[in-house]
């Protein structure tokens, strides 16, 4: 622990008094710091505690200390270094850490970029469970590979984890018939999951879907709320002139209690 560091825990119960009757301005200046400093103290000293379980071989200290040199937590940023500690966790089958290995082998820091090392990394931590990394595997498949069937199996698995990009992804393949059969009602249950979690794309997806009644119940004022939260005016205003003045009303006291559900659901 530093010297500064370990002079703010001894005078802290006398600096309390400071805060209640000096503000916040006067407790910075006689500690002598900004509370901007004190952060960046605690970061330097929770660093040497997970550097030194990782040395002791704990595999989530390794991720730990491998994420603290890749986004300058507690020490500089060092991509050698981060790419080091995620190596080790990795051979621990560590799943976030063979996302970022194959993030950092595919964009060449702190290592020479390696496709083939890259997707190695990543289609471990898909295996393992990492739905960030089923979802960039999945849609790799979907693109680059043109293995549709494959493709869908791995954005389900993230579909099910909760992940939006990948609700969205498993609804546009079930409403095009990618690598299965054309099923808009799939479709519109799963724009719904992600839409529900303010995706934008998804939101668009069910108004489409609302507006032409496939999968769902033909409703434009339905339609005109999705868009709306989606903030699509090109779509808002095309599909307005199909509107009456009383859909329109209808569609905007929706649109407050459709957002007044949503934020009470985050809430919980």
């Amino acid at each position: 622990m530093s010297r500064s560091l370990r002079a703010l825990f001894v005078s802290l119960p006398l600096a309390l008094p400071l805060l209640a009757t000096g503000g916040l301005a006067h407790a910075q200046q006689a500690f002598g710091y900004d509370e901007a400093e004190r952060q960046q103290e605690l970061l330097e000293v929770w660093y040497e505690i997970r550097e030194s379980n990782a040395q002791k071989g704990n595999e989530a200290a390794m991720f730990d200390v491998g994420m603290a040199n890749y986004a300058g937590r507690g020490t500089a940023v060092d991509y050698d270094q981060a790419l080091r500690w995620f190596a080790r966790a990795a051979d621990a089958d560590h799943a976030s850490a063979h996302y970022y290995l194959g993030y950092l082998f595919a964009t060449g820091k702190g290592t020479a970029a390696d496709a083939e090392r890259s997707h190695e990394h990543y289609s471990r931590a898909a295996e393992l469970g990492h739905a960030d990394a089923q979802y960039w595997l999945g849609s790799h498949l979907a693109n680059g590979e043109q293995d549709p069937t494959a493709a869908l199996e791995w954005l389900g698995k993230a579909a099910d984890q909760g992940l939006p990009a990948a609700q969205y992804y498993v609804g546009l393949m079930h409403e095009n018939g990618q690598g299965t059969s054309r099923d808009p009602a799939a479709a519109a249950r799963w724009y719904t999951a992600a839409a529900e979690q303010g995706y934008r794309h998804a939101q668009i997806g069910l108004g489409r879907l609302h507006q032409n009644g496939r999968g769902v119940e033909r409703d434009l004022v339905q339609a005109h709320v999705w868009y709306s939260m989606a903030d699509d005016r090109e779509r808002l205003a095309s599909l307005e002139t199909r509107m009456n003045n009383r859909d329109l009303v209808t569609a905007q006291g929706r649109l407050k209690e459709q957002n007044a559900a949503l934020q009470a659901a985050s809430a919980r």
